[in-house]
């Protein structure tokens, strides 16, 4: 019960600062979706990505030898949702599996379940994109990456750059587009 007050009490004060850092830097996205909205059927299944923003060009490092990805998310048990990737790096394919929390009282953040990763989740309503999603990441490291995910396997050269815009106000100049010149790999996913 405490626990829940103070997520609750956190949650609100963390939504303040980021309505008054919107009047401040009126770059910023909108309010990310919450937890429960994510958690939602609309945004289960596949997502390809797209592109990267970063602050530091250190931390392109990790995408810089990727061709393309694919994410599928589905529920898991409980309050969770499981995230499985195919990445096409080289002439291999890497799959990786995550879970993620969406607990209401961390709501609007989901936390890996090793908690060595936080996400924040927006639609793509600020870049014109109604089949996109955007992701912030910040690892264990302090890193931070924005993310575009789209469901189809091309993405429009306009929404692209939309999102490399907006990222470019949030002074995330160092930029990563997926080359997709060997195409995706195959993704199991239970079903």
């Amino acid at each position: 019960m405490l626990a829940s007050t103070l997520w609750g009490a956190i949650g609100s004060v963390v939504g303040l600062f980021y309505a008054g850092m919107q009047v401040v830097v009126p770059g910023l996205p909108p309010a990310p979706l919450s937890t429960s909205v994510f958690n939602s059927d609309k945004y289960m299944g596949s997502w390809h990505f797209v592109a990267a923003a970063v602050w530091d060009e250190e931390d392109l490092k990790s995408f810089l030898t990727t061709d393309s990805s694919v994410l599928h998310i589905q529920k898991g048990d409980d309050d969770t949702l499981t995230v499985t990737e195919s990445s096409r790096v080289g002439d291999l394919c890497q799959n990786s599996t995550w879970s993620y929390s969406t607990w209401f009282v961390t709501d609007p953040f989901l936390f890996r379940s090793d908690y060595d990763t936080i996400a924040l989740v927006w639609d793509g309503s600020f870049i014109n994109c109604s089949s996109c999603i955007v992701m912030l990441f910040v690892d264990e490291d302090e890193e931070a990456s924005a993310i575009l995910f789209a469901r189809d396997e091309k993405t429009p050269d306009e929404v692209i750059q939309a999102f490399k815009s907006k990222t470019d106000d949030l002074l995330m100049e160092d930029f990563y587009q997926a080359p997709l010149q060997k195409g995706y790999c195959k993704l199991d996913v239970a079903a």
